[in-house]
């Protein structure tokens, strides 16, 4: 100890520090411990956090299964959706209007007006939280029917789902009906009118860890919207299966209307003949009338699309076009990309279906004709044909050979040939377009004169078809729907529609190049047309009516088109 002392009290020359190894020690050691226990907690509190985390994946994933169940669930026979001809019972909805007066929502969420256990509510089916469903009473088609509501607090509520028996959890379904509207599947007039619903779906889970644990561990909730996606078979102006084209001046383009407020412009024939969307009438828009093609579309200068230009796959054999060309500006909608469309079946002819001149009827330059009977003045309904005077003789007798012909679609009236420079020729057609009146012509020609319908036509021509003349038109108002007049092209010859007159009609040539404008300052096209080529030229424009964006096509499965995840 005095060894130790006087070597401290010799050093006087020197600060004093004495003891400073020891306290650098214990910062040393105080440092350590810190970092030690900051790295032990650190790792527990990832450990935990890992943990957590891995409990909200399990949670949010038995979230997401309960979306995808619920889908399958509105896909199978344990659910039935209302359907048309009780809608207006069961919901607010409003008519489309003529021709198809279909249905469509006046609220998102649906509301039930009737039927359900709360009027004027929303439409929903309800298994946790606020709220309790509100559906109409009716069946499922099970082999074993059941009511809807039922079914789905039964199928949809407190489902488990295990992995092991330490990984489990269940989930609960809710679903809100957004909009529910109606549309015509199959080929028009012998499609069937579907419900297309749009429903929020939200799932929410509950993770319990072990299969025979019923405390929640985690808990989530997804949200999608779910509906089935419907293609209708008019859902474009022009499409082409290979290619469309457009050029010439501003007057080759499209819009769009609805027939069912009325005739394009307010019927103004000067109006539908010129620049599309020149008017301010209320029935005329600049938007919905797209263009389409499985292989590519051209739209040179002075083009206007009041849509969107879409671009299928899968073009015929031997079809070049491909993409989009043109000015992105000529589109006021979107260049997208879309789904290959099938091309429709052409019509069939019997075997020895009249041909030519020298058929049983022929109509070559005909003053007026009516196919109806001559003595008849005026349009007559329906209900008076056929009749014992009905039909009258053409140029050459009889409309079909064996005079079983009663103008239904297996029964059609037969034409061999029409060729027009003059006069009219009148088509009697159906009350309504689920009733036309059907004709098989060979070769349809119209050089001069005008055809005139009244009601409902399907007119399947095989040969030939040409028209130009004063077109297509109605013989007691100035404009028809389009709907009036089917026009089913078996040929491969190219069709040509120009001249001055009004075409109101829906054509369908799949084997065939359509041709539309040249010939007259005057022409124009009320409808939509479908074939393997489609160019238009010379200022013809092309009124799309709005409600062919129902009728028709296809309708698949309902499928999510968005997804959700909800903050709990």
């Amino acid at each position: 100890m005095n060894g130790l002392k006087g070597s401290c009290s010799r050093a006087k020359g020197r600060s004093r520090d004495c003891g400073v190894a020891l306290i650098l020690v214990l910062l040393s050691m105080l440092v350590l411990s810190v970092l030690a226990a900051t790295i032990v907690f650190t790792a527990r509190s990832e450990t935990l956090a890992s943990y957590n985390f891995k409990l909200d994946t399990q949670a949010d994933y038995l979230a997401k299964a309960g979306i995808q169940y619920a889908v399958n669930w509105f896909r199978s026979t344990h659910y039935k959706g209302v359907p048309h001809s009780l809608a207006n019972t069961y919901y607010s909805v409003a008519s489309t209007g003529d021709p198809w007066n279909l249905w469509t929502s006046k609220t998102s969420p649906a509301t039930c007006i009737s039927g359900c256990s709360s009027t004027n509510s929303s439409v929903q089916l309800i298994n946790y939280g606020s709220g309790s469903s509100n559906y109409p009473s009716i069946n499922n088609t099970e082999a074993t029917p059941r009511d809807v509501a039922t079914a789905f607090a039964s199928d949809l509520n407190n489902v488990r789902v295990t992995g092991d028996a330490n990984n489990s959890g269940t989930f609960s379904i809710n679903a809100i009906l957004l909009n529910y509207q109606t549309v015509m599947v199959g080929a028009p007039p012998a499609g069937s009118i579907l419900p297309v619903e749009t429903w929020l779906i939200t799932s929410r889970a509950a993770w319990t860890g072990g299969s025979s644990m019923t405390g929640t561990v985690a808990t989530a909730e997804e949200q999608a919207v779910i509906q089935p996606i419907y293609v209708p078979t008019w859902g474009n102006a022009l499409y082409g299966f290979c290619s469309v084209a457009m050029s010439g001046s501003a007057g080759s383009c499209t819009d769009a209307f609805n027939s069912a407020l009325g005739a394009y412009g307010g019927g103004n024939t000067s109006v539908a003949s010129g620049a599309c969307d020149s008017t301010t009438a209320t029935n005329v828009i600049a938007a919905g009338a797209g263009v389409g093609s499985n292989g590519g579309v051209t739209l040179g200068s002075n083009v206007t699309v009041s849509g969107d230009v879409t671009i299928g796959s899968g073009p015929p054999a031997g079809c070049t076009a491909s993409g989009f060309t043109g000015n992105a500006s000529s589109v006021l909608g979107q260049v997208i990309n879309g789904p290959h469309k099938n091309p429709p079946a052409v019509p069939t002819f019997r075997t020895n279906f009249p041909t030519g001149a020298d058929t049983y009827t022929h109509i070559n330059n005909a003053s007026d004709v009516q196919i109806l009977p001559l003595s008849v003045t005026t349009w007559p309904s329906l209900a008076t044909f056929p009749n014992t005077s009905y039909p009258p003789p053409l140029t050459a007798g009889k409309p079909c050979m064996d005079m079983s012909c009663t103008g239904t679609v297996d029964h059609p009236y037969e034409i061999g040939e029409i060729r027009m420079t003059n006069g009219k020729l009148r088509l009697i057609g159906g009350a309504d377009p689920f009733n036309p009146v059907y004709y098989d012509i060979d070769t349809l020609t119209e050089n001069g004169g005008s055809i005139e319908v009244s009601g409902y036509v399907v007119l399947n021509i095989k040969t030939d078809l040409k028209i130009a003349g004063n077109g297509i038109s109605n013989g007691i108002t100035s404009s028809i729907p389009p709907e009036c007049v089917q026009m089913n092209y078996a040929g491969t010859n190219a069709v040509t529609i120009n001249g001055n007159g009004a075409v109101s009609a829906v054509l369908n040539a799949p084997d065939a190049a359509v041709n539309l404008g040249g010939g007259g300052s005057g022409g124009y096209m009320v409808g939509a047309i479908q074939a393997k080529d489609v160019n238009v030229q010379g200022g013809y424009p092309v009124h799309y009516d709005v409600q062919l964006s129902k009728v028709g096509g296809v309708m698949g499965v309902p499928v999510t088109t968005a997804y959700n995840r909800k903050k709990m």
